[in-house]
Formats: C-alpha cells, sequence, structure tokens
C-alpha cells in the first residue's frame, strides 16, 4: 500500500500551519522515513528520521524538529489515514 499523504495543523513561534505531509519511501517496517513538506501551500523541503534526529534539505532546524515531531506522534496515534 502506497503511503497516503496527510496534513497536520500547529502553531509555531505565534504563527498558524497547515502542513501537508507527503511520505516518500517506506523502510523494512513499513513505516515512512522521508516526506515531502508543505506549509501553507508553500514548498518547504523534504524531511528524513535517521533513527534519532530529523534531518532536512533546509536551514529552518527548529522548525524542522517540531514538524518531525509532529509527524511522529500522528504515526504513533494511528492518525495518518494509511
Amino acid at each position: 500500500m502506497n503511503p497516503v499523504p496527510f496534513n497536520i495543523p500547529f502553531e509555531y513561534n505565534g504563527k498558524n500551519y497547515i502542513c501537508e505531509v507527503s511520505p516518500l519511501r517506506k523502510q523494512w517496517d513499513d513505516i515512512p522515513r522521508t516526506f515531502q513538506i508543505t506549509l501553507n501551500d508553500v514548498y518547504f523541503g523534504i524531511i528524513t528520521y535517521t533513527g534519532n534526529t530529523w534531518e532536512s534539505d533546509t536551514f529552518k532546524f527548529g522548525l524542522v524538529e517540531k514538524i518531525g515531531c509532529l509527524i511522529h506522534q500522528s504515526y504513533l496515534l494511528g492518525q495518518t489515514g494509511s
């Protein structure tokens, strides 16, 4: 089954965001680790979970960590629609 894109609304530094999360590939445990991110309809970048941190092709590290934590919570709570 292909990973399903999903949205996460959140607030960061006083600004509201709608984060569209598009899983790009799965690992052996069938949970995606790499995601394409769009914030408020603007492309943000690719983020990847390395096993203990979130890495990205963007330099907005605090925002990357926030988004990564929200993605992790979504998968733990099973709210991704997959």
